[in-house]
């Protein structure tokens, strides 16, 4: 498929450009410059056709700072994958000597570029448009991305240049598959460990990463798309409105995933941060697996000390797998993904109807009335529906999904229960 790639120097607009072309709001807007950080994937579908679409972060031409290098490779890499360049420029401000620097490495690019004249809804834009024909680039194209003016030519004239622009595939199944944390516990180094390449930008500083980043990949011939979310800190200690957003992003994507990996410092131990976020999953019902991170910084027989210590710290997710992983040196990671796609299976798993039916004679009755009936209505997750002579304490309900558990598995799976009271 082809692949278009937004760039620009800061705060131009380009995750406006993305989200617009996308239709969906999926790269973090807001006015402070330097938002976007990773590269950002999304498609985009006309006149029957689709291809590739990456949003990037600012070019930082005058900074040289750790974070600005890393920025920029994550640039680079995504021109490597271009077909076609958007760069967009602030027709508003007028040309920069950013722009005319960002344009001289484009052009050494031997890539085709649409120079995008954004905010052209704003008077000052046409005195400053003919400025940026100095630029030298063939295709200028006046926009809005706020207002949504201009993007029928782009994308007419996008078609025309992509070199084989694909049809509107069906969509393969896949495993939805997120990383959720703290700021600062490794959830970008275990991405990149996992892809096995510098997909997110790993920095010292915490709350590096604060778009969502989603990229496919095989394992076990079965088709994973794993999600890593900006860090989730306590409310009262969130400083600034993207920090706020970001985490905002991760938590609505908890119910879209099928399972959820937690990673937590485990020179930290658990922490009150970690348990709410634990909860947070429980309440959606997600499957999920708990993986303390920094591994290397223990010796080999702290393993079951560290499994044990998060059993206890986490008594409420008493059916979850716990994984020790070491992020930064791809320990653990192979066991990990293997016990994600096993917690996957029992997340849509459907249990033998017969041993079901059985299975209320081999139980205890509640202390008042009898249990009729036990069957499954639902899978991801898995619901079960008991039929009762009487109501029943939330006591016997927490007794059914143990014993649940004991004849079907479902390690890694909250199971929910409805009831029904039948007079016989």
């Amino acid at each position: 498929m082809s692949t278009v790639v937004i760039v620009g120097r800061k705060n131009v607009g380009k995750s406006t450009t993305f989200n617009r072309l996308t239709g969906r709001r999926q790269s973090l807007v807001y006015h402070e410059p330097g938002i976007t950080r990773d590269r950002i994937y999304g498609q985009v579908e006309w006149n029957n056709q689709t291809f590739d679409i990456i949003d990037t972060g600012g070019f930082f031409p005058e900074e040289i700072d750790s974070l600005s290098r890393k920025i920029e490779r994550q640039i680079e890499d995504a021109l490597h994958e271009a077909d076609l360049i958007y760069f967009v420029v602030d027709a508003k401000v007028g040309l920069l000597p950013e722009d005319i620097e960002i344009a001289a490495r484009l052009r050494k690019l031997n890539k085709p570029i649409f120079l995008l004249l954004n905010k052209c809804d704003h008077k000052n834009a046409r005195i400053n448009q003919t400025e940026f024909y100095k630029l030298g680039l063939d295709k200028i194209i006046p926009v809005s991305a706020e207002h949504g003016i201009g993007f029928d030519e782009v994308l007419d004239e996008t078609l025309n240049i992509l070199p084989t622009p694909a049809k509107v595939e069906s969509s393969k199944p896949f495993i939805k598959l997120l990383i959720l944390g703290r700021p600062n516990v490794g959830k970008s180094t275990l991405l990149n460990s996992i892809l096995k390449k510098e997909r997110a930008i790993v920095d010292d500083k915490s709350g590096t990463t604060r778009d969502i980043i989603n990229e496919e990949f095989i394992y076990q011939n079965r088709v994973l798309r794993i999600i890593d979310t900006g860090g989730i800190r306590k409310r009262a200690r969130i400083k600034n409105p993207p920090e706020f957003y970001s985490a905002i992003r991760a938590l609505n994507t908890i119910p879209r995933s099928d399972v959820i990996v937690l990673v937590f410092d485990a020179t930290q131990g658990v922490v009150n941060q970690d348990r709410r976020i634990a909860s947070m999953v429980l309440s959606h019902a997600r499957a999920i697996v708990l993986a303390p991170n920094k591994l290397d910084l223990f010796k080999n027989r702290d393993y079951k000390k560290i499994i044990t210590a998060t059993f206890r710290s986490f008594n409420f997710l008493n059916f979850a797998p716990v994984i020790p992983i070491s992020a930064k040196y791809g320990r653990g990671i192979e066991q990990l993904l293997n016990t994600v796609l096993n917690t996957y299976d029992e997340f849509k798993k459907t249990v033998d109807r017969k041993t079901l039916r059985e299975l209320p004679d081999h139980l205890k009755p509640p202390s008042s009335g009898k249990l009729l009936s036990l069957r499954q209505i639902k899978t991801r997750p898995p619901v079960f529906k008991a039929v009762l002579t009487s109501s029943v304490k939330k006591e016997y309900i927490h007794y059914l999904r143990n014993s649940i558990r004991n004849y079907f598995g479902f390690k890694g799976v909250p199971i929910l229960f409805k009831t029904e009271v039948k007079k016989r």
